[in-house]
């Protein structure tokens, strides 16, 4: 049995087989008595197939490859940053324990909080045995929320590999424009603290996949998934709504379900918690506050600065390709869209209205690595065509 999965040349020298977690499978074929050892330890053909199959999926490794990236930078984030001093943070963390009493501009985002808080109760005292010497706070929860948001930036960035795939990109180079995303500073920030970025960003890519790629399932999930993540999906909403393939008056139906659902939601929770019911809605309005300074923002050099951070060095890759390579003019201009315009109209309306106008920019990822990852492929295509 040994022999066939490993080939007869293996089988002495195998890491595996000769390792201190394994001491008796190695001699099983020869010692019947631990016979039944080995067969606990040793799955069926079948079994290993079907794992193959998982592990070995294209999207799988790509997930894999997101969160091998993410983890790292965003757990020495978390280690070394005082979530107690960040409001946001502190509204999550309290959701996450239980506690109601939050603010109203982000208590109605309850999906990450609670994935955190159910990892948190399960797993939190092996957690504790993780924790550094000087780390303050609670490190189990900052851990759940770690483990729960570097999960989801990696599906994001499956997401974002796929929407780059539909442009025609080449896997290498989807792979390369991926790191765009994994590189930004924001990711670690997003995964190793206690925020619910990381869900949104995938509502809003799965906005853009079901426009691009008529998917249904994507246009119900981000329908109903989008509300509960944040309440900005109101800008994301009209987007999908009229670029979407879906007939007009079954996605009006499947708004107002979702509307019903998120409002019934909030008045559920003011009404329990013992809150005002217009809570929410006045913390809501007052974003508008942020316009005007936003816009100076804007268009100061340390606001653009803020904003082409989020890509970095990358922004050189379709900069470069733009001026030296006349078939990337080609190429992106058959890829741009009328959706990316009014896309990037809501994101521009995110970013005023937030408190952090880069953060919101970060949104825009699904593009970005999209014209980097052309860029990229057009550049691979014409270093092949000078070797020929």
């Amino acid at each position: 049995m040994v022999e066939h999965f490993l080939g007869k040349e293996e089988v002495g020298s195998s890491i595996l087989l000769n390792s201190s977690f394994f001491p008796s499978i190695y001699f099983a074929a020869e010692q019947p008595a631990l016979g039944r050892l080995y067969y606990f330890y040793t799955p069926s053909a079948s079994t290993l197939s079907k794992l193959r199959k998982i592990f070995l999926h294209e999207y799988m490794l790509v997930f894999l490859f997101c969160l091998a990236a993410i983890q790292g930078p965003a757990f020495s984030l978390m280690d070394n940053y005082d979530q107690s001093a960040n409001a946001d943070c502190q509204t999550y963390m309290g959701l996450a324990k239980l506690d109601f009493d939050q603010s109203p501009v982000r208590r109605y985002r309850p999906i990450v909080p609670m994935a955190a808080s159910v990892v948190y109760h399960t797993l939190g005292r092996a957690f504790n045995k993780l924790q550094p010497g000087s780390f303050p706070g609670d490190f189990a929860l900052a851990f759940s929320f770690l483990l729960i948001n570097s999960i989801l930036l990696s599906i994001w960035g499956v997401l974002i590999y796929r929407f780059c795939k539909d442009y025609g990109i080449a896997t290498v180079p989807a792979l390369i424009a991926l790191l765009v995303m994994l590189t930004c500073r924001w990711t670690p920030y997003i995964a190793g603290t206690a925020l619910v970025d990381s869900l949104y960003c995938i509502v809003v890519t799965l906005s853009l996949l079901a426009i691009v790629e008529k998917n249904t399932a994507f246009t119900l999930w981000a329908i109903f998934l989008g509300p509960f993540a944040k309440e900005s999906f109101i800008f994301i909403a009209p987007v999908l709504f009229f670029f979407s393939h879906m007939p007009k008056p079954k996605l009006f139906l499947y708004f107002i379900i979702s509307g019903i659902l998120v409002f019934a939601f909030r008045y559920l929770y003011d009404h329990y918690a013992g809150f005002p019911a217009d809570s929410g809605l006045q913390a809501d309005l007052y974003h508008f506050s942020y316009v005007k300074g936003n816009l100076h923002k804007l268009f100061s050099f340390h606001g653009v600065y803020d904003i082409l951070s989020n890509p970095g060095l990358w922004l050189l890759a379709p900069v470069a390709a733009f001026l030296l390579l006349p078939s990337y003019k080609t190429v992106l201009r058959q890829g741009m869209e009328w959706y990316m315009f009014f896309f990037m109209i809501s994101i521009l309306v995110h970013m005023l209205l937030s408190g952090y106008l880069e953060r919101m920019f970060y949104l825009t990822m699904p593009l970005l690595c999209m014209m980097t990852g052309l860029a990229i492929d057009e550049g691979r295509k014409q270093y092949l065509a000078l070797k020929k």
